[in-house]
């Protein structure tokens, strides 16, 4: 098994510009789009630094957002 990290994020729909930015950031990052709504990364530091900052902006920005550390089993 693998250590990865996910992040959820919910965002306004009037704030698209931040939806295309975060999308922009996320797949420069190497995340990969699981089940429409879930973002996963391997662990490492570097990329837990980078997510807490996206979900830090996503939620200053009034959206909502989760990550969560977990193994990959399947």
């Amino acid at each position: 098994m693998r250590k990865i990290i996910v992040l959820s994020f919910d965002i306004p729909r009037n704030k698209s510009t931040l939806r295309v930015n975060i999308w922009r950031q996320l797949k420069l990052m190497g995340a990969e789009l699981r089940l429409g709504s879930y973002w996963t990364l391997p662990f490492s530091i570097k990329n837990l630094v980078d997510i807490k900052n996206i979900a830090k902006e996503i939620k200053n920005s009034g959206g909502d957002a989760e990550i969560i550390i977990g193994e990959k089993v399947v």
